[in-house]
């Protein structure tokens, strides 16, 4: 990436970059002191302090404040963005959004510092589910786990935790299952060792154990194996995909039963 960097430039300068970063369609930082004025389906004004605004690449325009993660102000797309500089005021960059109609005023009298140049990013976006979605999952359709794995409790109480999943193989032997998001640890390993060491001592017979993940770091498959547990890997995109899903599902059960309802409950007054 082609960066321009400038320390306490002049507004003059920033104008400058501003402009021809713009035109190039560049990513623009700039952070110094300024007032924000907005107009369309209702109008505000921020007053002068310092901050942080970006002009992105497709020209989207964000205004941070010193903290939290929300902007202040934005524009999400602009059809124009102008930028002009007056003695009597400072430089303006004034940004148009056609639908709906918008303007977004930003005014800096001062400016700390500018930075200027294009991103380019191909990385794919992959989906995370947390361990909760990952086990909704798995429960309802059980066979993700191995062939002919029946679900008998979720969250089962083992010694001081509670283990994800537990049921039975299609020998009928008890297994239990943990879950993990991220790659597995030794740690993970010891944890599933010791739910079926307690279960062991529970219940008088040795359940299968099962750690299923994204990735296992070496300690954690030779401490698996050392142990005589399983571990099975998980497609976090495929999940992903199977989480959605799962969730529209229940959604469309929940509706066809509200409307069960509503047919009973006319039926019942009539």
């Amino acid at each position: 990436m082609s960066t321009i960097v400038k320390s306490k430039p002049s507004l003059r300068e920033v104008e400058e970059v501003v402009r021809e970063s713009i035109a190039g369609r560049r990513l623009v930082v700039i952070v110094g002191e300024c007032r924000v004025d907005y107009e369309g389906r209702a109008a505000s004004r921020l007053e002068l302090g310092e901050r942080v605004v970006l002009i992105k690449q497709d020209g989207a325009v964000l205004v941070h404040g010193p903290t939290g993660y929300s902007p202040i102000n934005w524009q999400p797309s602009t059809s124009a963005i102008e930028v002009f500089y007056r003695e009597d005021s400072g430089l303006v960059i004034h940004a148009v959004r056609d639908k709906p109609r918008e303007y977004l005023t930003i005014t800096f009298t001062r400016v700390e510092a500018v930075v200027a140049g294009k991103l380019v990013d191909p990385g794919g976006f992959t989906m995370y589910v947390d361990e909760s979605e990952m086990r909704d999952v798995l429960v309802a359709n059980p066979s993700l786990i191995e062939e002919g794995f029946r679900v008998l409790e979720v969250e089962k109480p083992v010694g001081d935790g509670y283990v994800d999943i537990y049921g039975v193989d299609r020998e009928s032997r008890p297994v239990l299952v943990e879950l993990k998001r991220v790659t597995a640890t030794r740690e993970a390993a010891l944890q599933l060792y010791r739910y079926v060491e307690a279960y062991a001592r529970e219940k008088g017979v040795r359940p299968r154990g099962i750690l299923l993940a994204p990735a296992f770091s070496p300690s954690a498959i030779e401490t698996l194996l050392r142990m005589g547990l399983e571990y099975r890997y998980v497609d976090l995109k495929k999940m992903g995909e199977l989480v959605k899903k799962h969730k529209a599902w229940k959604r469309q059960s929940l509706l066809d039963y509200t409307k069960g309802e509503r047919h009973g409950g006319a039926a019942d007054k009539a």
